[in-house]
């Protein structure tokens, strides 16, 4: 990893830069996001219900229909639950979805807080979560997703679940329990950050030292 990080700290040219990038995320089975399509979901998509006095304001869904299975788990990975679940509907009924990506979105909804009710329990803003995880739970009982490459990890938040508080209504699959094989999603954005912190804590030790050679 050291060396790795040499590399990306003296390399002069940007296409290898990227193709060390790469090359080292291939070998660990991570997919990468790159700045710029970051920044297009980030703008578009990540808390578009604050910058907007439209109540009832949604994204462009052409725009949305420009996303892959990759961007589509980042958008969820990322999304503020606060904007609606509309676009999340969106990401369910994509045939772009990944089961990764479908599990992600029900595992962080919380959903034993909606498992345990039936729909005539339920209360009316509650009620389009609720059948956004209905529709999770119908698609993967039907086995509707198709593409199944993004890797996520349910275990943690599923350890806790008290299943037998369950609600009879929920046909809860234990496909929907186990982790997700395939890709880890990594942003390049962050590697660039890390890569800048390695850099700047290097400039920092070398001022120290010397700073402490003047003192000799």
């Amino acid at each position: 990893r050291k060396t790795t990080f040499h590399k990306f700290a003296t390399m002069q040219s940007g296409k290898t830069l990227y193709a060390i990038i790469f090359e080292n995320r291939r070998k660990k089975n991570e997919m990468i996001i790159l700045p710029y399509k970051e920044k297009f979901i980030r703008e578009n998509f990540i808390e578009f219900s604050f910058d907007s006095d439209d109540e009832n304001y949604l994204p462009d869904f052409k725009l949305f229909e420009t996303l892959n299975s990759t961007d589509q788990y980042y958008l969820a990975e990322n999304y503020n639950w606060a904007d609606g679940v509309e676009i999340l509907k969106w990401i369910i009924e994509s045939k772009n979805c990944d089961k990764g990506t479908a599990s992600l979105i029900f595992w962080t909804s919380e959903p034993d807080y909606y498992f345990e009710k039936s729909e005539s329990e339920i209360s009316d803003y509650e009620k389009d979560t609720f059948l956004l995880l209905k529709r999770i739970v119908e698609k993967f009982n039907n086995n509707d997703f198709k593409k199944s490459n993004l890797k996520y990890n349910p275990t943690d938040r599923e350890k806790r679940i008290d299943w037998s508080k369950q609600n009879a209504e929920w046909k809860i699959p234990e496909e929907l329990k186990k982790p997700t094989k395939g890709f880890s999603i990594i942003s390049l954005g962050i590697i660039q950050h890390k890569i800048w912190q390695w850099q700047r804590s290097r400039k920092e030790a070398k001022r120290a030292k010397k700073r402490m050679n003047r003192k000799k």
